[in-house]
């Protein structure tokens, strides 16, 4: 027999081989599956049965659920794991496992919409919020959604029963009161056309084993709700986050991985016909944070775990412990404060940023200014410095602070360029993340956000609750001594170099931040003296000098109070 012939027979043993095979692997995942389901009748049938013992069938279910989670048996351990945990909270009542039941339903209904099991658990939830929970309004939109999602599905003449049943209730309990029910059969609420809902972009992060940010970004704006739902069991934390208005985009990635101690992954699926769940799966969470800002509209979620490993004031002194003593600065030398410091230029790429006369882009100043102010630190600090972009390309707003945060930054400079309707404004002023005190710091503020003075007042409304891990106090005395510096070090050399002083504004690239964080207007680009001195190298090299002095100032005050 020659070499062809062999080969093609080869080829043809194999694939007999391969079809042979997955029958027989089907088989066996079905004999797990209903070996599994004979337990759970077994145990059905005990009045008298230890939690023990529920809980290794949940194993078994999960264990089968990780197995086959891309095949039929995927939705199908989800629905037992469901009427599993309901099944325990009716002998053992306890609520929790009330919400591990309804968590494995509404699992079905977000990352199987299509499965034939999604109705009964949509339905499923409904009787839990009926009977168990005693809700009927949350009830009542539970059933109304099995007719509005699937018409055509096995459960909705049930649905439609307990709607009637509902109402009914309803108008004899309460006599002269319009009762409202979402859907009835035949009177469908008609939806919008998936051209009229947004789409969904793919989801960005930056994470750390301390921190995570989420950024979930649509094409257009939606409304939107969060719920964290608490640990139960061994089943870790999870933030549902729901976009209204919205859907998932042809061949959209459903689930991306994390894993950095704090979230395991993030998935996405078609809650309903006009909503998209994303969903976070946390491993070791201590609080987050959740705002949304526009043009683009985007939804931030920052996520933050327990702080652990080893101290500052250790790793400072393991790092100088490898170095000559003569080469340390005072920073190194103490071991305290400052390593590493986050150094941001403003704008840049497709955001010029503000415009002066003869091409001048605020997007370049600040760019030069940053390199300048990134080697000065170096050498006179001796500190490592990041910059957030190192060349003309555009980084948006949330991801700055996240750059910070995820390096390890100790402090965060933002450096930007102001300008104003008229030519007579001028002068330098610095910036912590605070409500605005001034009409004139909403107006930098909405301009540095790049949003509408009404996009800004919504803003200012949720920071209150945004700040609460913004180091206040420290950013106040960096804005100080940066401030001091700059108008004390110009003014010796410029003439007419206005002191605006320290203010407070709600900037997007300073929310969120987890060390002390300034942003500082360096000049005025729309005054025509400040404009030609923001062309020379030498006043560049000159603001330069003064924000490393300034910092240098707070760096070395904060290492003499650590030693105090």
């Amino acid at each position: 027999m020659n070499r062809p012939i062999r080969a093609i027979i080869a080829v043809i043993t194999l694939a007999c081989l391969l079809a042979a095979a997955a029958p027989a692997a089907a088989a066996h995942r079905s004999r797990d599956y209903e070996a599994a389901k004979k337990s759970y009748r077994s145990l059905l049938s005990q009045k008298e049965c230890s939690r023990s013992r529920w809980l290794a069938l949940v194993s078994r279910f999960k264990k089968i659920y990780r197995k086959n989670r891309d095949n039929d048996q995927g939705p199908s351990s989800l629905f037992m794991l469901g009427r599993i945990y309901h099944d325990m909270y009716a002998r053992f009542k306890n609520p929790l496992d009330l919400g591990e039941s309804v968590a494995y339903y509404e699992d079905i209904i977000t990352f199987y919409s299509d499965s034939r099991l999604a109705d009964d658990a949509l339905f499923a939830i409904g009787r839990i919020y009926l009977n168990d929970k005693k809700d009927p309004d949350s009830a009542r939109r539970r059933f109304a959604q099995v007719l509005s999602l699937y018409p055509e599905g096995d459960m909705a003449p049930a649905a439609a029963g307990q709607l009637e049943k509902l109402r009914n209730g309803s108008r004899s309990a309460q006599p002269g009161k319009s009762v409202t029910v979402t859907l009835e059969p035949g009177k469908m609420k008609v939806k919008k056309s998936a051209s009229a809902l947004a789409v969904l972009h793919p989801l960005r992060y930056w994470s750390t084993r301390n921190y995570t940010r989420v950024v979930i970004e649509t094409d257009r704006k939606v409304n939107y709700r969060a719920k964290m739902l608490p640990r139960m069991g061994d089943k870790p934390r999870r933030l549902f986050v729901d976009l209204l208005g919205c859907r998932l985009p042809e061949g959209f990635e459903d689930v991306v991985p994390i894993d950095d101690g704090l979230l395991r992954r993030a998935r996405s699926g078609q809650f309903d016909r006009e909503t998209v769940r994303v969903v976070l799966d946390a491993l070791s969470i201590s609080d987050y944070k959740i705002f949304s800002l526009e043009d683009p509209f985007r939804v931030v979620i920052d996520v933050r775990g327990e702080k652990g490993g080893k101290r500052p004031e250790d790793l400072a002194r393991v790092a100088a412990a490898n170095e000559s003593p003569d080469s340390l600065s005072l920073l190194r030398q103490l071991g305290l404060g400052v390593r590493k410091i986050v150094i941001d230029p403003g704008h840049g790429g497709r955001d010029p940023g503000a415009r002066g006369p003869g091409g001048l882009l605020e997007k370049d100043i600040t760019l030069k200014v940053a390199r300048r102010l990134a080697a000065r630190l170096t050498e006179e600090i001796g500190c490592q410095v990041v910059l957030t972009r190192d060349r003309d390309v555009f980084i948006p707003l949330e991801e700055r602070t996240a750059i910070a945060n995820t390096t390890g930054g100790d402090l965060f400079i933002s450096i930007h360029v102001n300008a104003a309707p008229t030519k007579r404004a001028r002068g330098i002023e610095t910036y912590i993340l605070d409500l605005a005190r001034s009409k004139e710091s909403m107006q930098v503020a909405a301009r540095e956000n790049a949003s509408t003075k009404k996009q800004l007042s919504d803003l200012q409304s949720i920071l209150m609750d945004l700040m609460q891990n913004t180091k206040v106090n420290e950013s106040v005395k960096l804005a100080e001594y940066v401030q001091e510096s700059l108008v004390g070090g110009l003014s010796r050399k410029y003439r007419k170099v206005v002191d605006l002083g320290v203010k407070r504004a709600p900037f997007i690239v300073l929310i969120g931040a987890e060390m002390p964080a300034i942003l500082a207007e360096i000049s005025f680009i729309s005054n025509p003296t400040e404009a030609r001195r923001l062309r020379s190298k030498k006043y560049l090299n000159d603001i330069a000098a003064q924000m490393a002095s300034g910092i240098s100032r707070y760096v070395n005050d904060l290492n003499l109070a650590g030693v105090r």
